[in-house]
């Protein structure tokens, strides 16, 4: 039998006073927490830049939540590339003592 496909999640929310229909893949409580934590960084930067038009916040909006994905991608990457690093130092490691028992036999 095969697997169905989830069925798309379609919530209501507002956010930052504007009325939003958002359908997604993922649960509706994980689409409102998803909403409620950009509301919550929309209203942080308002507070921060309190003249700014809403247009601008949401693109300063977009612009931190885009770098904080990058660094996170960032960070991810590095951390994929440890264990790489830790064979390849075990391996070279693994021949220097080969190397050097080798030599005082």
């Amino acid at each position: 039998m095969a697997e169905s496909a989830p069925q798309p999640q379609k919530i209501t929310k507002q956010i930052f006073g504007e009325t939003y229909t958002i359908v997604g893949e993922a649960s509706s409580g994980y689409i409102s927490e998803v909403a409620d934590f950009v509301e919550q960084r929309l209203l942080d930067l308002t507070k921060a830049l309190p003249t700014a038009s809403k247009t601008k916040l949401a693109v300063l909006c977009a612009l931190n939540l885009a770098d904080e994905l990058f660094q996170m991608k960032e960070v991810s990457a590095k951390a994929n590339e440890i264990p790489e690093l830790e064979e390849r130092t075990k391996k070279i490691i693994s021949l220097l003592e080969e190397g050097i028992i080798g030599d005082n036999f």
